[in-house]
């Protein structure tokens, strides 16, 4: 099928179709991300389910409130695992099957990445934290923080997908950002409110120790994990589609580390 005349939906569908066995990998990473936070916040504060659900910080933010070498190792582990699976998670995206990133230098940069993306929400907990009951301030801290994710919303598939440094991917991600403005503000507020409200939903639903929490934990990473796979092909696409009509310019020119994988992510032929 000649692309140049696949709309950007039928792309979208055809890789969701193609890659469906790839939302088991979201949920997983997914489930992976609402854990860490819980068992940090549990090594950190103690208490019910319900108290931690409604506390968890994060485990970079945890390990430096709490000056804790186990919080901080927990934290150096999670991110070196997760970094390792989302580098694989996001290769298969555009390619075969991937566990692993496709080089040192691949993880290293998208490790580079993570590690941002964590000390900016330790910071916004810091923000909160320092905010008190001041909601104006709050609220400016929120923002702030969206704002960010906003600008690096493309950020770790382009390091992954064009081999670039972290840096450069945040660069990227901002020009990729602006060449595809409203569906990457819908697809941002979309998974955000969604987010939202099922930690609100889980929050509201949840009595008792952990064991009992745990089905409604696993309904939340299933349903999200659905969702961040839907939202992550979309964008992975819409970058793709920029690069191809010149919007975007990725370093060199071309993809490197995938090699001809974002060819692949075509309509099934």
């Amino acid at each position: 099928m000649d692309r140049t005349k696949t709309t950007l939906p039928q792309r979208v569908t055809a890789v969701l179709h193609a890659r469906q066995y790839l939302v088991f990998f979201s949920i997983a990473l997914y489930a992976l991300d609402v854990a860490l936070p819980i068992v940090s916040a549990w090594m950190y504060r103690s208490g019910g389910v319900e108290e931690l659900l409604d506390n968890t910080w994060g485990p970079l933010a945890d390990a430096v409130a709490a000056r804790s070498a186990l919080i901080a190792a927990l934290f150096v582990a999670y991110l070196l695992v997760m970094t390792w699976l989302r580098a694989g998670y996001i290769r298969s995206l555009v390619g075969p099957f991937h566990l692993r990133p496709a080089s040192t230098r691949q993880f290293l940069s998208l490790l580079g990445f993570e590690l941002i993306l964590e000390a900016v929400a330790a910071l916004g907990v810091g923000g909160i934290a320092v905010s008190g009951q001041d909601a104006l301030a709050v609220n400016a801290v929120v923002f702030a923080l969206l704002a960010f994710y906003f600008v690096v919303l493309y950020a770790d598939y382009i390091i992954v997908i064009s081999d670039t440094g972290p840096l450069r991917g945040i660069l990227l991600s901002w020009n990729t950002v602006r060449a595809t403005l409203l569906p990457s503000v819908a697809i941002l507020l979309i998974v955000t409110l969604l987010g939202d409200l099922a930690a609100g939903l889980l929050s509201d639903s949840v009595t008792g120790d952990i064991v009992h929490a745990l089905p409604m934990l696993l309904v939340q990473c299933v349903l999200m994990g659905a969702v961040v796979f839907a939202a992550d092909v979309t964008l992975v696409v819409l970058y793709l589609n920029a690069v191809e009509r010149g919007r975007v310019r990725p370093q060199g020119g071309g993809t490197k580390g995938g090699g001809s994988e974002p060819e692949k992510t075509g309509p099934s032929r």
